[in-house]
């Protein structure tokens, strides 16, 4: 019985070594791969902190950035002029913004990571104020007449085609002061000369210390006092439309589960402060990695752009973070921005009329980047130094004594102009019926034909078109315009 307890004690102590041994050597190996798997994870599943970094090459009013950044997935570049934020692509080494102003200004990069892990940096960037200026363009510069005579009031339409100016200065040649045009890419005006004279009409192109100039002279005969100055004057209720286009790049990563087939994704981008997005349009649409089901729509409000559709996941691929199908998409949008209303009264515009015949005046119109809400028209009639009437178009067969004889006057608005006609006695016209607004869609009952009356032609006159020589220009810098 002895030697069976003394046996039982030896095989239980065995056991408990045994089992203590087998523990120890499970814990040991357990450590060492833990020890030796974490970093393994770390380094593989974990993606790296984000580093901005950058660096910035000025040229004149243009900044190119050099993307030295590392880990970064995602983020914004901030050129510190109060414009849009710029989306940061990490595969795009270069970036180049363009400063409107010159002054020393903060750019920043902010970046994050597939986890959120965030990087920013920040470095000032100065824009010199004698950075070299567009080259100036003057390519044409035109005076077309527009009365067919040389006598006055004489009117003429300047067109000019500038390119790379921040403003151009005109010169009439007369007692007007010289007006600055503001928007010098496109010019089409009227301009009236109401007195006998020689005008040489400069206009001159300039951005910075350029200036480009050139100039035409016209000769403008008296005028013999037989027929009425008429004068047309419009006063536009207008806003400024200006309009450009950017081109945005929106990043789109993958959303769902890694076991999906395919995950949806909605991504937005805003548009600038005090603008609306009036066209956008995605220009990488045949890359290897377009999402299905893509869509780009404007929001309501039409101020930001709506990105929708589904990444797909590669068949037979076991998804992680670091190789989930991602995209950048690429999309052009166009941009517009739109002031207050202004109140815009442009020069008037005086043309001789008489009796026995129409004329047509025509009405200045906006420059170019002006949109009209609201155009008011008003005409006045001078004989001589004496106004004889006045009012707003349309007027039909309006009495009035010129040359202490009954006439009546007619003034239609046109699209473009006014259609005045005059007559008097003893030259017959035919009265003018301005339309109406038709209230009862029923037609009308047809009018028997009436034989138009008689025209009397007026006497030819012996005129000759109008004069133009071009004349050349040395810029004196002491005296631009003398």
């Amino acid at each position: 019985m002895a030697e069976e307890v003394k046996e039982s004690v030896v095989k239980s102590t065995v056991t408990n070594w045994v089992k203590g041994i087998v523990t120890s050597i499970f814990g040991l190996l357990s450590g060492a791969a833990l020890m030796y798997l974490t970093p393994v994870v770390n380094n593989v599943v974990k993606p790296a902190k984000p580093i901005a970094n950058f660096a910035a090459q000025v040229n004149g009013p243009s900044v190119q950035f050099n993307n030295r950044s590392t880990g970064g997935t995602e983020g914004w570049w901030d050129f510190g002029d109060g414009s849009a934020l710029e989306p940061f692509d990490p595969k795009a080494e270069n970036i180049t913004h363009t400063y409107k102003k010159p002054g020393t200004y903060s750019a920043k990069l902010s970046l994050q990571n597939l986890i959120g892990e965030s990087s920013e940096r920040a470095a000032p960037v100065t824009v010199d104020a004698d950075a070299p200026a567009s080259k100036v363009e003057l390519a044409s510069f035109d005076l077309i007449p527009i009365t067919p005579r040389e006598t006055a009031p004489a009117v003429y339409r300047l067109q000019a085609k500038v390119a790379g100016a921040t403003h151009c200065i005109l010169c009439r040649g007369d007692h007007r002061p010289m007006e600055i045009i503001d928007d010098p890419n496109r010019l089409d005006q009227l301009i009236s000369f109401d007195e006998m004279g020689t005008y040489t009409v400069r206009l001159a192109a300039v951005n910075g210390k350029q200036l480009i100039e050139k100039a035409q002279e016209i000769f403008v005969g008296a005028n013999e006092g037989g027929e009425l100055l008429a004068k047309v004057k419009v006063s536009y209720q207008a806003v400024r439309v200006e309009r450009v286009t950017k081109t945005w790049r929106i990043h789109c990563g993958w959303q769902g589960d890694l076991n999906d087939p395919y995950s949806s994704f909605r991504r937005e981008r805003q548009a600038d402060p005090g603008t609306i997005i009036v066209g956008a349009e995605i220009v990488n649409k045949a890359d290897e990695t377009t999402p299905r089901n893509l869509e780009c729509k404007l929001s309501e409000d039409r101020t930001k752009v709506v990105l929708t559709g589904e990444l797909v996941r590669p068949t037979g691929v076991l998804l992680q973070t670091q190789t989930a199908p991602r995209w950048l998409a690429t999309v052009k949008a166009t941009l517009e921005r739109r002031s207050a209303p202004r109140t815009l009264q442009p020069d008037e515009v005086t043309m001789a009329v008489g009796p026995g015949r129409s004329v047509k005046i025509p009405m200045q119109a906006l420059r170019q980047g002006w949109e009209p809400v609201k155009a008011q028209v008003s005409m006045e009639l001078w004989d001589g130094n004496r106004k004889i009437w006045s009012g707003e178009p349309p007027i039909a067969n309006a009495a009035m004594i010129w040359k202490n004889q009954n006439c009546t006057m007619s003034a239609v608005q046109q699209s473009d102009g006014i259609l005045v006609t005059i007559s008097g006695q003893g030259v017959p016209a035919t009265p003018v019926v301005l339309p109406k607004p038709v209230v009862d869609p029923a037609p009308a009952l047809p009018m028997p034909p009436i034989a138009p009356p008689p025209v009397i032609e007026p006497a030819p006159m012996q005129s000759v078109g109008p004069m133009i020589r071009k004349v050349g220009y040395e810029f004196d810098p002491r005296h631009p315009f003398k």
